[in-house]
């Protein structure tokens, strides 16, 4: 099996690790009060000859403020305006025309991604060069000194080993889990100089991204306010409504440019210390909400709405079977129709008792429904006196059955986690869990993402992971292509690979296939291909299953994995890396608590 050498992409993760990771201390202080811009000369321009097309529900001209002396303290914003003073936003006849000036190229090192498991393979080309030059040097080293070959390798591995922050692996939490994903509606920074990101609906609060002209950005409440709400990569949080273009005018011109050549807001202050980050739990980001916890999290941000007996509005008005409704189905667990309390008895998977609830699980009463919290409670819409509810027990009414919409098989904050759990829970030892893993973090990255195409498939087909997968699990890529791979050029008769584990095999991926595609599931899921990878091994190396599920060597158990499954080139060399790699990854998962353990 071709190996995935993913050095380069080791240093850039960790780069992008390094720039999530910074104290938010040095911007905890707000800038003064004052206009909602801050120049920055070395970002934009501050050209105020720009017009632009606007709504139609204002007529006056406004050009956002700039600072009284530019060459002053920056740290400083200048003294609030009245509201009431400020002028309306401008209304030119033409939409804005895209120039390098105002909309300047996305810089990949600075623009934000939603999710690390979602980026595309790096291409591999300087990181199998690098290899193949160490390889070479190796070679002419070791016809002169054995034992300076020997040295040269270690010290590469030590070099190698030393760009991935393994940390990462662990405590990296999802913060869009158990938001709902909402279709877009697109807005952009209508400034000159720079638009900030506030943490509150003030000018006084802390700023914690920033848009530049003509950033993108995705309104999700509040549009029709003085602040409106919007998300744009990793920073949410609210903006002045006068510096943002919103409506048909935005949705045109983000149709003429293109998403994807847009910047992004770049951040300021770590998602985990924006109090506005949680403001909506809604996002126009892919999620992965359909766990039980995700749902409740869900669930509970509608608690204090009306009940309305036949509604269907979750903040206007809902019943109880609506309610259950709308929140399995914005969470991705459900996707058939609307039903009645009675109907949701039938559906899902049965749990056999209340002990065996889990949160997300629907509980049936006579005449009523309500989602199970896994504390002892139940989230509902109750009634008209008490609206949406989430304080009461369990059982306080007779449960005649409970119903399971959820799949909890990926267990875990990051892809990491998830993996460990999942192969702990089918009797893997930690040290052959951690064999393993040391082996997927060559295969599928330092994310271990599941969806990873390797870069020469990228090449040849113009498609990404991601793109791939999707297209898979849409049906427009059949199941033997998926094996085969001919028509797309995406393997070249198996040569490229695919995955955690790089599945490359025609029978290999048959496997892939059996656990995903004919179950159900994403071709990209973590589950499937694990499942995929130990009905594999079962069935024609039982002996490797045992032993890594027996082992009590890290190292043993990833050289054993590399050697009789992986069979990548360049063994040797391979053998050092991964085993490397497994062994930081085994110390970092000692401080782990796992909860399937």
């Amino acid at each position: 099996m071709k190996s995935k050498k993913v050095s380069t992409t080791f240093t850039v993760l960790s780069m992008v690790a390094g720039m999530f990771l910074t104290p938010a201390s040095a911007y905890a202080e707000p800038l003064a009060s004052g206009q909602e811009t801050v120049v920055d000369s070395s970002d934009v321009s501050t050209d105020d000859s720009v017009s632009e097309k606007t709504d139609s529900d204002s007529g006056a001209s406004e050009t956002p403020e700039k600072p009284e002396d530019s060459s002053s303290d920056t740290s400083k914003e200048p003294e609030e305006k009245d509201d009431s003073e400020d002028p309306a936003p401008t209304e030119p006849d033409v939409t804005p025309s895209v120039t390098p000036s105002v909309t300047p190229a996305p810089e990949p090192s600075k623009a934000p991604t939603p999710d690390a498991s979602t980026s595309e393979t790096k291409p591999k080309a300087d990181s199998e060069s690098t290899k193949k030059d160490a390889n070479s040097s190796s070679t002419s080293t070791k016809d002169a000194d054995p034992s300076s070959d020997n040295a040269a390798e270690a010290a590469a591995v030590e070099d190698w080993s030393q760009t991935i922050n393994y940390e990462n692996y662990i405590g990296k939490k999802d913060l869009r889990a158990g938001f709902a994903r909402v279709d877009k509606v697109y807005a952009y920074a209508k400034v000159n100089t720079r638009l900030n990101v506030r943490e509150s609906a003030s000018t006084k609060s802390r700023i914690v991204g920033t848009l530049s002209p003509k950033a993108l950005c995705y309104v999700i409440s509040d549009s029709d306010q003085k602040w409106v709400y919007i998300e744009s990569g990793d920073a949410r949080g609210f903006v002045k409504s006068n510096y943002l273009q919103q409506g048909k005018t935005a949705l045109t011109y983000v149709s003429r440019t293109g998403e994807d050549n847009m910047k992004l807001a770049e951040q300021v202050i770590d998602p985990e210390e924006n109090e506005a980050f949680s403001y909506k739990k809604e996002t126009v980001y892919d999620v992965t909400n359909s766990s039980g916890e995700g749902i409740i999290t869900f669930a509970k941000q509608f608690v204090g709405n009306s009940y309305v007996w036949g509604g269907n509005s979750l903040t206007n008005g809902i019943d109880c079977s609506h309610f259950v409704w709308q929140i399995l189905t914005r969470c991705g667990a459900y996707d058939g129709e609307y039903t009645t309390s009675y109907g949701w008895r039938s559906l899902g998977e049965e749990v056999k008792s209340l002990a065996d609830a889990k949160a997300g699980d629907v509980v049936c009463y006579d005449g009523h429904v309500a989602l199970y919290d896994g504390n002892g409670k139940i989230v509902e819409a109750l009634n008209e006196d008490q609206g949406i509810v989430d304080t009461r027990k369990v059982d306080s009414d007779t449960i005649l059955t409970i119903r399971r919409f959820t799949s909890n098989d990926e267990i875990g904050d990051t892809n990491a986690e998830k993996i460990w759990n999942y192969l702990r829970m089918h009797g893997f030892s930690k040290e052959g869990t951690a064999g393993i893993m040391g082996n997927i973090a060559n295969e599928a990255s330092t994310d271990l993402d599941p969806t990873l195409l390797e870069s020469g498939s990228v090449k040849k087909s113009g498609l990404t992971g991601t793109q791939y997968t999707a297209l898979v699990d849409a049906g427009s890529i059949s199941r033997e292509e998926v094996i085969h791979s001919s028509s797309l050029g995406i393997y070249s008769g198996g040569r490229y690979g695919y995955g955690l584990c790089g599945f490359t095999d025609p029978e290999i991926k048959s496997y892939l296939c059996k656990y995903t595609i004919d179950k159900g599931k994403s071709l990209g899921s973590i589950s499937g291909q694990l499942d995929s990878l130990i009905a594999y091994l079962e069935k024609h190396n039982p002996s490797l299953l045992e032993r890594l599920k027996t082992s009590d060597s890290v190292e043993d158990a990833a050289t054993v994995f590399l050697r009789e499954y992986e069979k990548c080139k360049d063994l040797d060399r391979e053998e050092i890396e991964r085993v490397s790699a497994a062994k930081q990854i085994y110390e970092v998962f000692q401080e782990y608590q796992s909860p399937v353990e």
